[in-house]
């Protein structure tokens, strides 16, 4: 039985260790791994990104409201110490070189794992004055998890990411036209219908959009990364651009199925 939950108390494990997520149960195995579950988000403004922390949370049967704070910059760290420098140079190779090449994400995902532990890289999130606001109403239905989302930015050129990440080593496969197939490589922008798969659990899970607002511009990527140092996790992310720095009620669902071996 899958069972969704939202909770300030578990941080994740790996590269996203400390930051809050949304959670998936099948039955009483927690599903994310190293993902963001279900509904984090990130931000991206002047080179850096930002995470969101949990403010408040409302429960009832079937739905959660839950407001979050854009508060948690990311850092990297060289040989031990925070660089703002190397933190912004390591955001641009992400943005405009990793993003755009999408054959080669798994190439350059190996490339970087030498030079990591060459140099010690490692991230690091620092808690600060809040950039923006995000409510999000989660409404729970059977297999299925809808959610509503406004947001209020602190600038107009931002982008709000919303990560739906379950586990890498969990979700192992993808499902593309009926045909088990092997999962996507980093981040992909969505073409066809897709699920990603867990052959262990006999379980699939897919995104979909419902409402877009005016004012907003959205993309849908899919992906999933798994290394030796921690990374692991395959989800679906909706990139967010808004023509100002506020918008109201995007909303989307993600779907669980379960599928016969």
């Amino acid at each position: 039985m899958l069972r969704f939950d939202m909770s300030p108390i578990y941080k994740g494990t790996g590269v996203s260790q400390g930051l809050d997520r949304g959670l998936v149960y099948n039955d009483d195995a927690l599903l994310v791994e190293e993902g963001m579950g279900l509904g984090a988000c990130a931000y991206q403004a002047d080179g850096y990104t930002y995470f969101t922390s949990i403010k408040s949370i409302k429960r009832t049967s079937d739905s959660f409201e839950v407001i979050f704070s854009i508060n948690i910059k990311l850092q990297h760290m060289i040989l031990g110490i925070r660089s703002d420098l190397f933190t912004r140079y390591q955001e641009y190779i992400f943005t405009n070189i990793y993003m755009k090449h999408e054959k080669r994400q798994e190439l350059l995902l190996n490339l970087g794992r030498p030079l990591r532990k060459l140099f010690n890289l490692k991230v690091c999130f620092i808690k600060g004055p809040p950039l923006g606001e995000v409510k999000i109403k989660y409404e729970l239905g059977g297999n299925d998890v809808s959610a509503d989302l406004s947001c209020e930015m602190g600038k107009k050129d931002g982008k709000l990411f919303v990560m739906n990440e379950l586990g890498g080593r969990i979700f192992d496969k993808s499902i593309l036209n009926g045909k088990v197939s092997a999962p996507p490589s980093g981040w992909q922008k969505i073409a066809n219908p897709c699920e990603l798969y867990s052959s262990s659990h006999s379980l699939s899970f897919t995104i979909f959009e419902k409402y877009v607002p005016d004012n907003v511009r959205s993309n849908i990527y899919w992906g999933r990364e798994q290394t030796a140092d921690n990374c692991c996790w395959a989800g679906f992310e909706s990139e967010i651009l808004c023509d100002s720095n506020k918008f109201e009620n995007y909303r989307y669902s993600i779907a669980f199925r379960e599928v016969e071996k």
